[in-house]
């Protein structure tokens, strides 16, 4: 159930149209929600947060109990964790690039603070670690009966991923649209961990639990 609540906080920026009007729902980044000059900014600061030492905490926990791509995927999800703990707060950015023509300019002069340096980094490492821990529970339980939830998460995280990147590299109108789908894709993944965690296979699709069952049958 904690990743659950994760998933639940990590969607925080669905409030953003209401908290903060400059934002559509596919505005900009969801991210800049959580900038120190935007209003409401620590509400979405908290969301990160909560997300991060949820997510951390129960990384470290599933991690040491796993073995195989289990335990890959549990420590993939301790690493977002941190990285999402530290978007919220550490390298929340100063300002909103997208909807403040000093701002972009400032950030493309480098004018900003390390923090909002940082957060690109910071950003980019909890989505890789999202995706590894995917991918890599996908592998643990491939063969298992919620393979085809996992492969359509895996999709529509691949989807969002992709058109941010692209959207980064060309930017245009579409820029909080792909980066919502990628958002709503990692969202779906912990709501995927969290029924790994809950009701693992029986099947034996699961390695790094079954095998753990085993070693402790021969003890």
């Amino acid at each position: 159930m904690a990743l659950a609540l994760a998933a639940v906080f990590y969607a925080s920026w669905l409030l953003g149209p209401v908290l903060n009007p400059a934002f559509g729902l596919l505005d900009g980044y969801a991210s800049e929600l959580a900038a120190r000059d935007q209003p409401h900014h620590v509400v979405f600061g908290l969301g990160d947060l909560a997300t991060g030492v949820i997510a951390s905490a129960t990384g470290v926990a599933l991690a040491w109990r796993a073995r195989g791509w289990l335990r890959r995927a549990w420590w993939a999800l301790f690493a977002f964790g941190v990285a999402t703990a530290l978007d919220g707060t550490v390298s929340a950015m100063d300002c909103a690039p997208t909807i403040d023509a000093r701002c972009a300019k400032l950030e493309e002069l480098g004018a900003l603070s390390w923090r909002h340096e940082w957060h690109s980094f910071s950003s980019s490492t909890a989505i890789a670690a999202g995706v590894v821990s995917l991918l890599a529970l996908l592998v643990a339980r491939r063969g298992g009966t919620r393979i085809r939830w996992g492969l359509l998460v895996a999709a529509l995280l691949l989807v969002g991923t992709v058109g941010s990147t692209a959207e980064v590299a060309h930017p245009d109108a579409a820029l909080g649209a792909w980066q919502r789908v990628q958002l709503l894709g990692l969202s779906g993944w912990l709501l995927f961990a969290a029924a790994v965690v809950v009701r693992p296979d029986p099947a034996g699709a699961t390695a790094g639990w079954s095998g753990r069952a085993r070693s402790g049958r021969r003890a």
